[in-house]
């Protein structure tokens, strides 16, 4: 565990050596008790208690109070606040790394596991180094301390007082095994808990038209049901080995206290090393039926660490260039393959070039390739062969976040933040001004309706952007794009799903945004792509053809075939 938390905190964790050690240091005046327990026998024995040694006793039990207060509010004030701001920056740097990871590990994680990562693993985390670590460091640093006073009265005493922990730790150490194990399938479940909430949340819509809402849901119902089932089992399992652990630890008592007695008959130690042992004794069964439970707990809190290590271990896309100013904005794709999955190739040794300033459209039926194009090219993921250029530079050796500077992109499906449509307008510009932003809107023609509304730009709008139409949230999508000024556009074409009026308002904003821009369209309507400098007919990941709309129909192959076929569609009618 301790090796664990150093490789997770790095430096942060030196931060908590001074509340760690005020901890331990409370073991020690804990003691205090004890010891005036031990001197008021011992002078009940000699016949020597008096008033004034009751006073003092009880002095120096007050003084030892009051610096338990404050070793241990310091201590603990400490482990929490280090602790919190430690957890803090693992929060940011654990996001900053999952971004840099590709889009591969968010389709082979699901949303519930991702969550649970980033919050219930961080929490569980976060309850280890504030509470359970030092619990246990006191734990330990208590029993070595009182097993070493053991040893000191009595080798023989302080030997078999060991023995009995070294026969004790394996039972409880395959108990924590055992709710390690369990703990993975309760974390398991979580994550299915959640993931069924967020389909839940998203698709009320759905759920609620086919009369599938609350408990009909049953995938929600048995997700809850079998986290409740999992979580159970996780605190039971744990239970008949700390029993037992107790058992044999209570047990021991007797059995020493036998010895220490025949000992003290035979002459072996003194009326005061047996009074010691016992005080001690009692004291050491009392630390160590604590610490089971502990451990238990810990054992548990641990695969939080475990899993949060191996999220950190997720490779980052790499680079060679932090930053960099490009000569001009051509994209070329010079014999690129990838794939998804292994053995199934999505993209078969492309060649294209997308010269500055000129609109390049890709077609082609569902799965030719066409969204992991523009994929590629934001360098969402990383391809297997070949190389993706833009003004003559390899996009793997340049940081993902100072490629992305440079391109704007706009799909069909738009994600709105649930803030103000002011602040989703300016994620495309963080730096913007109002007046900027207003423009933006006007130039996307979203500026008017955004006027209507009870409070303009200032109105929040819901998570998802649910509480806006299609239309409206496109045209959002695309004053965001319009502020950021990229001069590269990736473009799903945006009016695919549509009514007439909506797409006659998204192809003028969408004129603002492509004017003087490389542009990367995505065409579902072959009507739309004619004026295009460049079409690409995908298939199978292959470009079956180039050129523009004349080249392609004199070709009289695909894009033909295709463009009869919409043509005719055209004319069909009821």
């Amino acid at each position: 565990m301790f090796s664990n938390i150093r490789e997770l905190l790095g430096d942060e964790r030196k931060t908590l050596r001074k509340p760690l050690i005020l901890l331990a240091l409370d073991t020690i005046f804990h003691m205090f008790s004890y010891a005036m327990l031990y001197f008021v026998l011992l002078d009940l024995l000699d016949n020597d208690l008096s008033i004034s040694k009751i006073k003092t006793y009880t002095i120096i039990m007050i003084v030892a109070l009051i610096i338990r207060a404050l070793v241990n509010s310091k201590g603990y004030m400490g482990i929490q606040i280090k602790g919190a701001r430690a957890i803090q920056k693992m929060r940011i740097s654990l996001g900053d790394h999952i971004r840099n990871i590709n889009l591969g590990y968010f389709n082979k994680n699901s949303i519930g596991n991702l969550s649970n990562i980033m919050t219930n693993d961080l929490q569980d985390f976060e309850q280890t180094l504030t509470h359970s670590t030092s619990d246990l460091i006191k734990t330990v640093f208590l029993s070595l301390y009182l097993l070493a006073i053991t040893f000191a009265i009595d080798v023989q005493l302080g030997t078999i007082q060991v023995l009995v922990v070294i026969i004790a730790f394996p039972i409880i150490y395959y108990g924590g095994n055992k709710v390690t194990k369990i703990g993975k399938h309760k974390k398991e479940v979580m994550n299915r808990v959640i993931s069924r909430l967020v389909e839940y949340l998203r698709g009320m819509q759905v759920f609620k038209a086919h009369n599938l809402a609350g408990e009909k849901f049953e995938r929600l119902e048995k997700s809850f049901k079998d986290l409740k089932k999992e979580s159970i089992r996780t605190e039971i399992s744990i239970v008949p080995y700390v029993l037992l652990f107790q058992i044999i630890v209570d047990l021991s008592f007797p059995i020493l206290l036998l010895t220490a007695v025949t000992k003290f008959g035979t002459g072996t130690i003194g009326k005061k090393e047996l009074l010691t042992f016992i005080i001690i004794n009692i004291a050491l069964t009392n630390v160590l039926r604590g610490f089971a439970a502990q451990y238990g707990k810990l054992r548990y809190l641990k695969l939080a660490s475990e899993k949060l290590i191996s999220t950190y271990n997720e490779k980052e896309m790499s680079y060679k260039y932090e930053d960099v100013n490009f000569d001009n904005y051509d994209i070329e794709f010079e014999d690129v393959s990838f794939e998804y999955e292994e053995g199934e190739n999505v993209i078969n040794s492309l060649s294209f070039k997308a010269k500055e300033g000129t609109m390049t459209a890709l077609i082609g039926p569902s799965g030719s390739g066409k969204t992991t194009v523009t994929s590629l090219i934001a360098r969402f993921w990383d391809i297997d062969k070949g190389k993706i250029k833009i003004g003559g530079r390899d996009i793997r050796n340049i940081n993902p976040d100072s490629l992305l500077k440079h391109v704007s992109m706009v799909f069909q499906d738009v994600y709105l933040l649930n803030d103000t449509i002011y602040n989703n307008i300016k994620l495309g510009n963080p730096n913007a001004s109002r007046k900027e932003v207003i423009r933006a809107a006007e130039i996307a023609n979203c500026h008017e309706f955004i006027e209507k509304l009870e409070k303009g730009y200032d109105t929040i709008v819901s998570e998802g952007g649910s509480t806006l139409s299609g239309g409206e949230k496109q045209r959002i999508s695309i004053a965001r794009a319009i502020l950021k000024d990229a001069p590269i556009v990736l473009l799903d074409e945006a009016t695919a799903s549509l009514d007439a009026d909506n797409e006659l308002e998204i192809r003028k904003s969408i004129k603002e945004l492509t004017t003087d821009k490389t542009v990367i369209v995505i065409a579902h309507r072959l009507n739309t792509i004619k004026d295009a400098d460049q079409i690409i007919v995908l298939n199978e990941g292959k470009a079956e053809e180039k050129g523009n709309h004349m080249q392609l129909i004199k070709n009289r192959r695909r894009y033909y075939n295709m463009y009869n076929e919409m043509e005719r569609a055209k004319r069909w009618a009821i």
